[in-house]
C-alpha cells in the first residue's frame, strides 16, 4: 500500500487524471460492455467533460484498447506472482489466471464475448506474450540438456504450448467450467509431456 501511494505522489496531474479515466472505463466497460457504454459516462465516471477525456484518448475504440490493457497488467501482475508460489508452475499459472478472471470483469468479458480483433489484444499482451518468452528459454535450456530432440524448436514448441494454454483458457471460461480443475490438470500434463516433463527445481526458482 505504501508503494502504491508513492507511485501515486510521483504521477503529474496528467497522468493522474488519465489513470482516472482508465479506472472509469474498466469499471464501465466490465460492467456493461463496449456496445452500452459512451465516453460521455465513461467522461461522467471520471468526474471530467467529454472534451477533456478526449486530451487523453482519441475516441471510444482507444479508450476500450486502453482499458482492456490496463486489466489485464493487474492481472498479470497477480497471476505471475501466485504461480511463482507454486510447486506446479504451470498448473498454478492456469488455474490463477481462470480464477482471476472471476475478479477481472472487463478480462472475463474480452474472453467471453471479444471478437477475434479483441482476444488478439489479449494475445499480444505481456499476459501471454511473457509466458512465451519463459517457455522458450525453459525449452532451449532443455534442449541443450538433451532433454529434447535435437530436431526441436524451442521457438516454435514455445508458440504452441501458448496456443494450447490460450485456447484452453478461452474454452474453459466460454463454456463455464471453472469448476472441472480436472481438465486443467489434464492439458498441462499433455503440455509437460511435449515439453520433456514437469519443471525442475531450478526451472521453477530462477
Amino acid at each position: 500500500m505504501v508503494e502504491f501511494y508513492e507511485r501515486r505522489r510521483a504521477l503529474s496531474k496528467g497522468e493522474r487524471t488519465r489513470e482516472r479515466l482508465l479506472r472509469a472505463a474498466v469499471d464501465r466497460f466490465g460492467s456493461h460492455g463496449y456496445r452500452a457504454t459512451s465516453v460521455s459516462q465513461l467522461s461522467r465516471d471520471a468526474g471530467l467533460t467529454p472534451a477533456a477525456a478526449y486530451a487523453y484518448f482519441d475516441d471510444k475504440e482507444s479508450f476500450w484498447r486502453a482499458a482492456i490493457a490496463a486489466d489485464l497488467d493487474v492481472l498479470q501482475a497477480e497471476i505471475f506472482e501466485a504461480a511463482r508460489r507454486d510447486e506446479r508452475p504451470l498448473v498454478g499459472l492456469m488455474t490463477s489466471l481462470v480464477a482471476g478472471l472471476q475478479r477481472h470483469p472487463l478480462a472475463r468479458r474480452v474472453m467471453v464475448e471479444g471478437s477475434p480483433a479483441d482476444l488478439q489484444l489479449v494475445l499480444a499482451h505481456q499476459l501471454f506474450a511473457g509466458i512465451t518468452q519463459r517457455l522458450r528459454g525453459v525449452l532451449a535450456a532443455r534442449k541443450a540438456a538433451g532433454l529434447l530432440p535435437a530436431s526441436a524448436e524451442p521457438d516454435q514448441f514455445a508458440l504452441g504450448l501458448e496456443t494450447v494454454m490460450f485456447s484452453l483458457v478461452v474454452s474453459v471460461v466460454r463454456a463455464g467450467l471453472e469448476e472441472s480443475p480436472e481438465r486443467i490438470e489434464a492439458v498441462v500434463a499433455l503440455m509437460q509431456a511435449a515439453a520433456g516433463g514437469p519443471p525442475t527445481f531450478e526451472e521453477r526458482h530462477r
